[in-house]
């Protein structure tokens, strides 16, 4: 059918009586996943805990010896663990690109493949009974782990004003963090570039499509452009901040999503994730400060939207998944040691290292909008 204007757009896109998007609605079914009772699970989760756990981090330990022998086994213990539990309230990447650990550094893992998976078979008995053979296929991805390694130091003329062990470890735990900052980065851009993607599921808005405000904007249609592309149900939805407020003020979206419980006239992001039955909407406001650059900016662009099935078992598919050398606490692990001509009474240093490769295992378990905010 085609639809001429904004009101009749606005009639067709209406929410059902458990507030989904049609369209959304019969992709789900078409999973064999219940809309209603998807509907009820994201009404409670938001009444609930939200949209993401922090994980618990490791106390930081107390101790009062100012010296610290690096050779003692608990004390290397206690550093990789505060290497792993580093960790900032905005990072996403584990989130949307789990780990899968592996023993080698380069490797291949096996998949079922989906094309065969949904082959048409001929299942008739033979004459004398025999089966026919079903086909099969697989799908092999390939990764190859890359080294990394980031440290830093810390003068023992400040280690005099706190336990020697617990500089060390907050040294440590500012290290990691900026290690998995990159990862961070790399996972962004990883998720917003088009070539990530099967060319069927990529979609290009023109300067008059953008939501906020474009003259031929149809966030309706660029949507389920997207739910339509992908193999499996979506379960996240990426986007900055600034992207963010292009949906929130698209005119046609505050006028469907207008109905949904107390959202007082704004569009919410439990609104439209429960609307287009992505159970994962991230709207991502961190910051990072550019190689070159003296000011920070948006670590995920401003007009790019990433639409996801992510899913954290590693005998199952994803679109991206970060392959991490086992070892140490969690892939990560600590090198720490002692410079005695480095600052006034020395330095000790901490070199945080880890092996990974983040490697696409599924183009077709994801969609990207661009475009999206003029």
């Amino acid at each position: 059918m085609l639809i001429k204007d904004a009101a009749q757009r606005r009639r067709t896109n209406a929410p059902t009586t458990f507030g989904m998007n049609p369209f959304a609605a019969e992709r789900l079914q078409s999973f064999g996943v219940d809309p209603r009772d998807f509907a009820e699970a994201q009404r409670a989760q938001a009444r609930t805990e939200g949209r993401r756990r922090v994980p618990q981090q490791p106390a930081s330990p107390v101790v009062s010896e100012l010296s610290i022998d690096y050779r003692d086994v608990t004390t290397r213990v206690i550093l990789q663990q505060a290497a792993l539990g580093a960790y900032e309230v905005d990072f996403i990447a584990e989130e949307v690109a789990p780990s899968a650990f592996v023993d080698q550094m380069k490797g291949t893992i096996i998949l079922e493949d989906s094309t065969e998976e949904r082959r048409e078979v001929e299942d008739t008995a033979s004459s004398r009974g025999q089966a026919s053979e079903a086909p099969s296929a697989v799908l092999t991805v390939n990764y190859n782990c890359v080294e990394r390694q980031l440290e830093d130091h810390q003068s023992r003329s400040d280690a005099d004003k706190a336990p020697m062990l617990m500089t060390m470890t907050r040294l440590v735990e500012k290290t990691s963090r900026k290690a998995k900052r990159q990862h961070e980065i790399r996972v962004m851009r990883k998720l917003t570039a088009t070539a990530s993607y099967n060319a069927s599921n990529r979609r290009a808005l023109g300067g008059t499509a953008n939501w906020n405000g474009g003259s031929a904007a149809d966030p309706f249609a660029d949507m389920q452009f997207c739910l339509a592309a992908l193999y499996a149900p979506p379960t996240h939805a990426v986007m900055s901040l600034e992207c963010w407020q292009a949906a929130q003020i698209n005119d046609d979206l505050r006028a469907v999503l207008a109905s949904q419980i107390n959202n007082a006239g704004t569009l919410r992001r439990e609104d439209f994730a429960a609307y287009w039955g992505i159970p994962n909407v991230i709207v991502d406001e961190q910051r990072y400060t550019a190689l070159g650059a003296t000011t920070q900016s948006r670590l995920y662009p401003a007009a790019t939207i990433a639409i996801l099935h992510v899913s954290a078992n590693p005998e199952m598919r994803t679109f991206v998944r970060n392959f991490m050398m086992r070892g140490g606490a969690g892939g990560f692990t600590v090198l720490p040691w002692y410079e005695e001509k480095v600052g006034p009474k020395g330095s000790d240093f901490a070199k945080v290292s880890y092996s990974n490769d983040l490697a696409g295992v599924d183009d077709t378990y994801g969609a990207i909008i661009t475009g999206v905010r003029g």
